[in-house]
């Protein structure tokens, strides 16, 4: 445990190098100790349900969102983070975490990562139905897991999995495997040789420098994408039409459409109700008769 603590105030020198906290008044002790817990518990909860090595997805959320706590002396992730192209903010609640990607969204910025596990909006625009469910921590890691689970079986690798998902820069990536294996030491108590940590066996990520290291890791990040959002992205689709459906159901426009239709539909009964009964009928049987009589004209000229 010594050990441990010593690693993670080490590591608290890292967030306060690459994030910054919203001014506002002072968060009570309550509200953070219970907010901390949140990416912690459920990522663990993922990492069993899902084979994913233990501590990793805890590792990657505390290298996104990594905050540190001066009273307990250890780090810990936030789910109530957003950060567009510079350094990440911390809200209090989900509330504000919300409004403020609503007020970069007005601004017209898309470049937005949210959440436990920092899910960019903009290059996985179909992982969650809405801001809501991007900062639920339980759809937030949901989708990274199944993010990381694809990027593992294309590149055989759980450490270049993790490089992989934070950039399309394979130059960037060597830093940030790097960082997230030093906070997957600290969190599990294990040195690196004893984590699941070997390289990929695909000679492409050997030399990020090379072109086809880039095409690799683009490839592999499209793949990933595109599985981890092919369940979502059909209940989304789902639920959008359904909602659409209700929203068109009691709109105004088409409440005065059906009470034209169906004033209508009582006007086409009076009138065929205050017409003779079989005047089908009779204006068949007159036809009939004109055309007998032509013939019987015919017959005798």
């Amino acid at each position: 445990m010594v050990v441990k603590r010593v690693i993670y105030a080490l590591l608290g020198l890292l967030p306060a190098l690459l994030w910054t906290t919203v001014p506002r008044p002072a968060e009570s002790r309550q509200s953070i100790d219970y907010n901390r817990n949140l990416c912690h518990s459920t990522a663990r909860a993922m990492e069993r349900a899902n084979g994913i090595p233990e501590d990793l997805l805890t590792a990657i959320s505390l290298a996104e969102t990594g905050r540190w706590d001066k009273v307990k002396k250890e780090m810990f992730a936030w789910p109530w983070t957003v950060t567009s192209g510079g350094p990440g903010s911390y809200y209090r609640s989900k509330a504000e975490a919300i409004a403020a990607v609503k007020a970069l969204q007005a601004k017209g910025v898309t470049n937005i990562d949210v959440g436990c596990m920092q899910i960019n909006l903009r290059y996985h625009p179909n992982a969650f139905e809405d801001l809501d469910q991007a900062f639920n921590p339980q759809d937030n890691i949901g989708y990274a897991t199944k993010f990381m689970a694809e990027l593992h079986k294309i590149t055989g690798s759980w450490t270049q999995a993790a490089a992989n998902y934070h950039s399309m820069n394979p130059e960037l990536n060597i830093p940030y495997m790097e960082k997230v294996t030093r906070l997957w030491e600290g969190v599990s108590g294990k040195e690196a040789k004893d984590l699941p940590t070997h390289p990929s066996p695909q000679t492409a990520y050997r030399d990020p420098t090379r072109r086809v290291a880039q095409m690799e890791l683009l490839n592999s990040r499209f793949k990933a994408r595109l599985a981890a959002e092919r369940g979502t992205k059909r209940s989304v689709k789902a639920r959008q039409q359904l909602a659409d459906w209700r929203k068109q159901r009691s709109s105004q426009n088409l409440l005065e459409h059906n009470a034209a239709l169906r004033q209508a539909l009582r006007l086409k009964r009076q009138r065929d109700e205050l017409l003779p009964k079989n005047t089908d009928f009779a204006v068949k049987r007159r036809a009939q008769l004109a055309a007998w009589r032509k013939d019987k004209y015919v017959r005798h000229k």
